[in-house]
C-alpha cells in the first residue's frame, strides 16, 4: 500500500453534549490501496473516529463510522447518501452543523485530490480515507460569547422570504469544482447548511446580513444559543444580561 499521513487540520470543534462541553481536533488521513480485492477496485472507502484520552468516561453513544462507494460517487456526487450518513453521525456525535459540513468538504476535496493524480493513483486503485478527532474536555464554553443568544429584535428584524429553486445548470461531472467553490466563497448554496437538507420551493428561508441563506426554522433555533452565522461566523448582536444556556442546538 501507498500511504500519507496529513497533518493537524487548524480547525477548533466543540462538542455540545447536555451539561459536557468538549472540543475535538480533525485529523485527516488517507492510504492508497494499489492491490485490493475486486470488489473494493475503484472505490473509496471512509472512516471516522472520535479518539478520547484513556481517563475519560465515554459520553458518544456511536464513536466509529465506516461506509465504502464507488469513487466517483464520493467525489463527484453532492447529493451523495453516503455522505449524508457521515454528517449525521458527525451531527449526531456533538459536532455543529457548519463544522460538519466543513469536514465532509475538506474530506471531498482530499478524495479529489488523490484520485486526480495520476502519478499516484489510478481506477485499479482502492482508496481509504480516515477523519480522525480527537476529544479533550474544554473549559473555553463559559468564557466564549459566541455562545450567547442573538438578540430577540435582531432575529426578527432578519429579512425572509419565499425560496424559490433554480433550474440546475451544473453536470454531475462538474460537482467536485461546485465544493471547491463553496468553500472558497462560502456559499451555502440551494441547502441549509444547518439540517444540510436541500431548501424547497415555497419554503421560508431568513436571509442573515452576511448574505447567507437558511430555513428559517433552523436558523431560529440556531439563535437561541448563538449568534454568528453558521458558514461566516458574521455575528449578530447577543442578547444583553443572559446566561449562556449549557445545551445543544441539534
Amino acid at each position: 500500500m501507498s500511504s500519507c499521513n496529513l497533518t493537524h487540520y487548524t480547525l477548533q470543534i466543540n462538542l455540545s453534549f447536555l451539561v459536557h462541553i468538549m472540543e475535538a481536533t480533525p485529523e485527516f488521513n488517507y492510504q492508497i490501496d494499489v492491490n485490493p480485492e475486486r470488489k473494493k477496485i475503484g472505490t473509496i472507502q471512509v472512516y471516522s473516529s472520535f479518539v478520547r484520552p484513556a481517563n475519560m468516561q465515554p459520553i458518544l453513544t456511536r464513536s466509529n463510522f465506516s461506509c465504502s462507494l464507488p469513487a466517483n460517487e464520493f467525489t463527484d456526487d453532492e447529493d451523495s447518501p453516503h455522505k449524508q450518513r457521515l454528517y449525521y453521525f458527525l451531527k449526531d456525535s456533538g459536532v455543529d452543523a457548519e463544522d460538519a459540513y466543513t469536514l465532509i468538504i475538506k474530506l471531498t476535496q482530499l478524495a479529489c485530490k488523490v484520485t486526480s493524480n495520476s502519478f499516484e493513483y489510478c481506477s485499479r486503485y482502492a482508496l481509504l480515507l480516515w477523519l480522525t478527532l480527537d476529544v479533550a474536555p474544554s473549559n473555553e464554553y463559559e468564557r466564549n460569547s459566541a455562545f450567547r443568544p442573538a438578540s430577540k429584535l435582531r432575529v426578527e428584524a432578519l429579512s425572509r422570504r419565499i425560496y424559490k429553486r433554480k433550474r440546475k445548470t451544473s453536470s454531475i461531472a462538474n460537482q467536485c469544482k461546485r465544493y471547491k467553490r463553496k468553500q472558497e466563497s462560502s456559499s451555502s448554496g440551494d441547502k441549509c447548511t444547518i439540517c444540510f437538507q436541500k431548501l424547497k420551493t415555497g419554503q421560508e428561508v431568513a436571509t442573515l446580513l452576511c448574505g447567507h441563506e437558511f430555513d428559517n426554522k433552523c436558523i431560529m433555533e440556531w439563535f437561541k444559543v448563538r449568534h454568528n452565522c453558521p458558514l461566516c461566523r458574521f455575528e449578530l448582536p447577543p442578547e444583553h444580561d443572559q446566561v449562556p444556556q449549557l445545551t445543544t442546538v441539534f
